[in-house]
């Protein structure tokens, strides 16, 4: 079942759309909750066909946020943070 395309846009490799995939990826995480996914598996609810340019910037956006202290791994699978999810309870109070 594939999830959001919103990593596909916008087109280019810009910081815009870095913030828009991280921006994604979050909120599939937390909405995952406490399902958790590998990377792998996180591109393909994602992107149903991802593309290289895809798949690479999935990846990086979840390096970005593990970075933020926004998503951990926990062995192969990735989770948000307390911090990730208390924000989003405060943000949708």
């Amino acid at each position: 079942m594939p999830g959001p395309s919103d990593a596909s846009q916008p087109s280019s490799s810009s910081p815009e759309r870095s913030l828009l995939v991280q921006q994604a990826l979050l909120s599939e995480i937390i909405a995952l909750h406490p399902d958790r996914l590998t990377p792998e598996e996180l591109i393909q609810w994602m992107k149903a066909k991802p593309s290289a340019a895809d798949r690479i910037a999935i990846l990086d956006a979840l390096l970005a946020l593990k970075r933020s202290g926004l998503a951990r791994q926990n062995g192969e699978v990735a989770e948000p943070t307390h911090a990730a999810l208390r924000a989003d309870e405060i943000f949708n109070a």
